[in-house]
């Protein structure tokens, strides 16, 4: 009996002691960084690839740089970095004075001063040098950071056409949730894959992050996460920076890499002689190149037009990424850029071409593919030539109609 009131007793000891355990714990809790739900699952999560698609090319040397970005991180913290001298400010943006801050940003810049980061950094810039020089005056004209410049770097790749796994698209890499109110998509058109639109939108899209957090390695981060998670780590955390939080393990890793990134690429492309580098220079005074437009009201074909103005294809596509079909939208005014100089003569072939279609056909109407259709029968159906249908959705006589995909056709 005596042996039984013994066991009870030390189980009533051993149950206060753990209560008294858990109430601690759960007060240093109270007081420590909150971590958002929807980010406590990436906390220990791999150093993964940025994601974009990017050239051919390019592919591995890519790949095979970010896995030894992985290994050496994984590796830890190099104790000489703290040796080196303090890297401050870069491109307008400050750097964290913690071990782990610079030594982020050190390990990128290693990254791109080897001899294949080297050479994809100069394919890059070089690629990117038209719009580099347009993405370089409206981040003057807005009187935000230089580092700006080189974000399309991160992303993209400077490839307008770069489209990420997760469905980002264009120089700028909006996803079609966050494009809104700054860009358009249809049927028709997408303004993601415009260079010239996409750039004004982010740079609107990074103000208003700067509006909202004050800072600009926080409003980077907004914008690789999106706004509504940086909110809500920020509002858990608001003693913490963008460093910080990300050396605390708060941030997805994608996002807390992307800032040192951004940076590294930009100090050695800003001070590409004092790291030996040879990479393409743009100059401060550089002009951009100016271009004419024409407004459409009727479906155009951008292949007759540029049969009509004796000019390449290629050089109205490129000029016109917006447009998913090579034909302008019908029932709604579009702008076709041209070269410079072009524009008494578009306006003159834009209506020419325009009335080829179904002779003065403008409207149109949705039909969706069926199984057993074709596009004679579709003509047939709806009283128009096969020529106006593949006029009017940018494809040949001799498309493969997909079953459940949208046909356009035009109407008298």
């Amino acid at each position: 009996m005596n042996s039984i009131k013994k066991i009870n007793v030390f189980c009533i000891f051993v149950l206060i002691q753990t209560f008294a355990f858990s109430q601690e714990i759960e007060k240093q809790n109270e007081n420590s960084p909150k971590i958002p739900e929807e980010i406590v699952a990436e906390k220990t999560e791999s150093v993964a690839l940025d994601d974009v698609v990017p050239a051919e090319d390019e592919k591995a040397e890519l790949i095979e740089m970010e896995e030894q970005i992985e290994k050496d991180i994984a590796d830890g913290i190099e104790e000489e970095s703290a040796e080196k001298p303090q890297l401050t400010k870069i491109g307008g943006i400050d750097v964290g004075s913690s071990e782990w801050s610079q030594s982020m940003v050190r390990k990128y810049m290693g990254i791109y001063t080897t001899e294949r980061g080297k050479k994809l950094l100069h394919s890059i810039l070089a690629r990117g040098e038209e719009y580099r020089i347009f993405v370089r005056k409206k981040i003057d004209e807005a009187g935000i950071p230089r580092a700006l410049e080189y974000l399309p770097v991160v992303e993209s790749e400077y490839s307008i056409n770069a489209t990420s796994r997760s469905g980002a698209k264009g120089l700028w890499q909006f996803m079609e949730n966050s494009m809104k109110p700054f860009l358009k998509k249809s049927d028709w058109i997408d303004e993601r894959l415009d260079p010239w639109k996409s750039t004004d939108a982010a740079i609107r899209k990074l103000k208003e992050n700067y509006d909202v957090f004050g800072d600009w390695a926080l409003a980077l981060a907004a914008y690789n996460c999106g706004a509504g998670l940086m909110r809500k780590t920020v509002k858990a955390n608001p003693e913490l920076s963008f460093w910080e939080l990300g050396e605390g393990g708060f941030l997805k890793n994608q996002t807390a890499h992307y800032i040192p990134k951004l940076l590294a690429i930009t100090e050695l492309c800003e001070n590409a002689e004092k790291y030996s580098l040879e990479l393409p220079k743009i100059a401060d005074d550089a002009q951009i190149v100016e271009y004419d437009y024409v407004e459409t009201k009727k479906p155009v074909n951008l292949s007759k037009l540029a049969s009509e103005l004796n000019i390449p294809i290629k050089t109205l596509k490129k000029l016109n990424p917006s447009l998913i079909r090579t034909v302008s939208p019908p029932g709604a005014g579009f702008p076709i850029r041209l070269p410079l100089g072009m524009k008494e003569a578009g306006k003159t072939a834009v209506e020419k071409v325009a009335m080829e279609i179904s002779d003065g056909a403008t409207l149109y109407v949705e039909h969706k593919i069926e199984k057993g259709d074709t596009l004679w029968g579709i003509s047939r159906t709806f009283g128009c030539t096969v020529a106006d249908l593949c006029d009017l959705n940018g494809i040949s006589d001799k498309a493969i109609l997909k079953l459940g995909k949208v046909l356009y056709i035009p109407m008298k």
